[in-house]
């Protein structure tokens, strides 16, 4: 009983290294500069909100030192700058429990994270066409130079732009499709003689008979 061929396993994972890299690198860019953006995107919504906080307990304080003193004149009395301090502090301790903070912050983040997601998102579209680009392009044209084997014509080479991945497999395509076409020609030659000759052998018989 025939013992079963072993399965596969692939020892080299760099095939075709120039490619590979290239394709890696493709994709490393991309993903950096969208680190880098997101980064920077937390980096300014860290900031923001801490100036929009600063800028909201600014207007908390100034109107409780407004309300307060609003019918008086200084100097104010103890009485009143215990009255301001407490409820001052009554403000930063419930800071985080009002309810137009909460909103005005959460309006804030989405507006940053609104706005950098969907930079992203374009980033990542227009980053995904050009690269895929550089081998849709190619596979197209191997496509059309198949087709136009098929239909008999052998003089269709392949023309890449500058920048396209597979120049490799191209250049091989269109030298096996140059040599084809030169032996399909050699071969209709050949049969055209064999053609001739057989013809002119018949007619010699019939002469002779």
């Amino acid at each position: 009983m025939a013992k079963p061929k072993p399965a596969f396993v692939r020892k080299h994972f760099f095939i075709d290294r120039s490619m590979q890299i290239s394709y890696m690198v493709s994709f490393l860019i991309p993903m950096l500069v969208m680190l880098g953006f997101m980064l920077f995107t937390f980096d300014w919504a860290s900031k923001t909100i801490i100036t929009t906080s600063s800028d909201i307990m600014w207007r908390e304080v100034t109107n409780v030192v407004t309300v307060e003193t609003l019918d008086t004149e200084p100097p104010y009395s103890v009485e009143q700058y215990d009255r301001i301090i407490n409820q001052i502090q009554a403000k930063v301790r419930n800071f985080s429990n009002i309810g137009d903070v909460r909103d005005e912050l959460a309006g804030t983040l989405m507006k940053i994270f609104g706005v950098g997601i969907l930079l992203v998102v374009l980033q990542v579209a227009l980053m995904t066409i050009y690269f895929s680009h550089k081998f849709a392009g190619p596979v197209y044209r191997f496509e059309k130079s198949c087709l136009s084997v098929i239909s008999g014509k052998y003089d269709d080479m392949i023309r890449l732009r500058k920048g396209d991945q597979m120049l490799n497999l191209a250049t091989l395509l269109n030298e096996s499709m140059k040599v084809s076409g030169e032996r399909i020609a050699a071969l209709e030659a050949k049969i055209v003689e064999l053609g001739g000759t057989v013809d002119s052998g018949k007619a010699e018989e019939e002469t002779v008979s």
